[in-house]
């Protein structure tokens, strides 16, 4: 179901009242944003299907431990240096034992604030990063856009939009409502997407091939 229907369904929804795109778009966009941040649902991982690539610009610099993070990043961070996993370490543990001016292939990261540390710091320069994390989906911003999340989970999208335009024409009984059926939704996409990270959909991988692999069972957004 793409946009324009879901604009369609939501007047049905509000007493047959019409909405300007631009407000849908605000309502569509706000209600992905809190089902995307929303710990319950997306729980430790985040939701399987907003799982996304990018690569650091210009790879690696000689002696810099410190990238930017996505703008859209959520959570989960995996990072890929020259191809290979980097293991996950927490802030703050590896400070007192390890040399943090050494260079040399990096075996290792953490996130800080809203960059990540890679170390050993890299001892060559333009050699490729590239992440693996959950991130925003794509802002709704055109009729008849549609994506992976609002295909398979469109009542997630329309009650929850509906909320917002029935509380918009002082609909407050009817807002409550879809509030209750929004909530239904939302236990749905919950269980599910817990089952499917109980399921299969650890990451196994050692590297960015072994990734390139499996992504079509791991995160179905990604098949052909």
């Amino acid at each position: 179901m793409n946009f324009e229907n879901m604009m369609l369904s939501v007047a049905e929804l509000c007493d047959g009242r019409s909405f300007s795109d631009a407000k849908g778009w605000r309502w569509i966009n706000r209600v992905r944003k809190n089902i995307a941040m929303t710990p319950p649902i997306a729980g430790f991982r985040g939701l399987y299907f907003l799982y996304k690539e990018a690569t650091v610009k210009d790879g690696s610099k000689l002696g810099e431990p410190r990238y930017a993070v996505p703008d859209d990043y959520i959570s989960d961070l995996n990072v890929f240096y020259d191809g290979v996993l980097l293991v996950k370490t927490p802030p703050g543990i590896l400070d007192i034992t390890l040399d943090l001016t050494k260079t040399g292939t990096p075996t290792w990261f953490r996130l800080m604030g809203q960059e990540f540390d890679i170390r050993p710091a890299p001892d060559e320069a333009g050699k490729e990063i590239k992440l693996l994390y959950c991130g925003f989906g794509a802002d709704i911003s055109g009729v008849g856009d549609e994506d992976y999340f609002m295909k398979h989970w469109p009542d997630l999208h329309i009650y929850g939009m509906s909320v917002y335009a029935a509380r918009s024409i002082g609909l407050r009984i009817l807002a409550n409502d879809y509030k209750k059926e929004f909530g239904e939704e939302v236990m749905k996409l919950t269980l599910h997407n817990r089952r499917h990270w109980i399921s299969h959909a650890r990451i196994r991988f050692l590297n960015w091939d072994e990734y390139q692999e499996k992504r079509h069972i791991v995160f179905p957004q990604y098949s052909v």
